[in-house]
């Protein structure tokens, strides 16, 4: 399987690319009160609308680095939809089916912990409110 590979908060994420919709630039977040602090806000980006999650602060409650432009990494599933602001792009990788452990991506051994964008809303959602 394909996978998507971003760093947030000095961890490797990697999401399985069919998930991966678009990567957006250059789009207007619109802020929403009550929230997760790391909730940014909501974009409308060709006909849909996405919850933007900075995965810095939903990891390890660090600010991303890419947070004045940031690229935002777009996810459609079959349940909804979500924008990622990671602090770095790695890139995609090739790897066997191995149950969801974590993936050696490169010759230094970093490993790559595979999400689902279930398991990310899941994460979200357990956070308190207006925070």
């Amino acid at each position: 399987m394909d996978i998507f590979i971003f760093e947030a908060a000095g961890h490797y994420i990697g999401i399985e690319a069919k998930y991966i919709y678009r990567i957006a630039d250059n789009v207007m977040i619109v802020p929403v009160p009550l929230v997760p602090a790391c909730y940014e806000g909501l974009i409308y980006y060709r006909g849909d609308l996405f919850d933007v999650i900075d995965m810095g602060r939903l990891m390890e409650n660090e600010t991303s680095t890419l947070h004045d432009d940031p690229y935002i990494i777009l996810l459609k599933w079959d349940t909804g939809k979500l924008g990622l602001i990671p602090d770095r792009i790695v890139g995609m990788k090739w790897v066997e089916g191995n149950g969801g452990t974590l993936t050696v991506f490169n010759k230094k051994g970093d490993t790559a912990n595979l999400m689902t964008p279930d398991e990310i809303w899941n994460k979200l959602a357990g956070l308190a409110y207006g925070t």
